[in-house]
């Protein structure tokens, strides 16, 4: 069974310069800019979509899959088009396209992004191994807000959130949420990697009480 792929989310701030200067350093950005741009713009506002980093291959890109799985992939050709990699594995589909512009890579997209957000049959497979504990040992953020007396916690690919009065209550809950999403018992999520994020909202409430 192959190893979980040495990718990993890039966290950047786009006010900044932080993205043009991976994309500059691993994506040719220092000609393709513009393309790396219009990427962004394009892909950062659609749900689910991460930047992200392969070690072995020293290659940025945008990602969609479910947790630790790359399933669609989008980044800058030399020549300032897109290339675009579908690797479907439960309908053994692999096949990459070349889009010339934007409005070719959304074309591309119709009727992918759904499959793409559902986790593979290779990925139950590989969280099952000896009871689950591969998926206890994968990394998952979960997010975290405060509104009208309750915190609120989601977590990457699940349409629902996770509601508690205390903020373990909510990331508790979406410990179990997750577990429903892999078909998981609900009892793994007590030894699940979790970390936690808080947005400003959260946050103040913490330093508050």
């Amino acid at each position: 069974m192959n190893e979980i792929p040495a990718y990993r989310t890039v966290r950047t701030d786009f006010t900044n310069n932080q993205y043009e200067v991976i994309c500059k350093t691993f994506g040719d950005g220092h000609r393709n800019r513009p393309a790396w741009l219009d990427l962004a713009n394009a892909l950062s506002g659609r749900p689910d979509w991460r930047f992200m980093f392969d070690f072995n291959d020293k290659s940025a890109f945008w990602s969609l899959g479910a947790l630790s799985e790359s399933m669609l992939q989008i980044q800058v050709a030399e020549n300032g088009q897109y290339q675009c990699h579908d690797h479907r594995h439960d309908n053994h589909i692999d096949s990459d396209t070349v889009a010339a512009d934007i409005p070719a890579v959304e074309a591309w997209l119709e009727g992918r992004e759904t499959a793409a957000r559902r986790p593979s049959a290779a990925l139950l497979e590989m969280a099952r191994v000896n009871n689950w504990q591969t998926l206890k040992g994968v990394p998952i953020t979960v997010r975290v807000s405060w509104s009208d007396g309750r915190f609120c916690a989601t977590a990457y690919q699940l349409d629902e959130a996770s509601f508690g009065t205390t903020l373990a209550e909510a990331v508790n809950g979406a410990g179990e949420m997750i577990c429903r999403f892999l078909g998981a018992p609900v009892e793994v999520a007590r030894g699940m990697n979790l970390s936690v994020e808080l947005d400003a909202s959260a946050t103040t409430r913490v330093r508050t009480v």
